[in-house]
């Protein structure tokens, strides 16, 4: 299986700070998933923005062999996290396909399992 991205979108509201802690903290969650690797993916600053206007974004690379078996696990993780952390959006980016979440819904979770299944 591919990488996943999980972007965390905190908007204007949170500074860089903010970010790297909750980054962070979700990093920290799924590195307990044995067979799961996680990596820090730099996040390019959008075409033409100035400084002060640029929202912050983090962004994580989840990869590993057990990743498809883990699925239920990072979903459990995800919607946990965005009730804690009130970020703004998580977009989860598998090759093409993109899910963003921007409340913990029933239907948003179900489809993250749907696209962390999805071979």
């Amino acid at each position: 299986m591919g990488d996943v991205v999980i972007v965390i979108d905190g908007g204007q509201r949170h500074g860089p700070d903010w970010l790297d802690q909750v980054t962070g903290e979700l990093r920290a969650d799924l590195e307990e998933i044995r067979g799961v690797r996680v990596r820090p993916v730099p996040a390019p600053a959008p075409e033409g923005a100035k400084s002060g206007v640029v929202e912050q974004i983090g962004q994580l690379a989840v990869s590993g062999g057990a990743l498809g078996t883990a699925a239920w696990v990072v979903r459990d993780i995800v919607a946990k996290f965005i009730d804690r952390a009130g970020a703004r959006s998580i977009t989860i980016k598998k090759g093409e396909d993109e899910l963003t979440i921007t409340a913990a819904s029933a239907e948003q979770i179900d489809r993250l399992l749907d696209l962390l299944t999805d071979e």
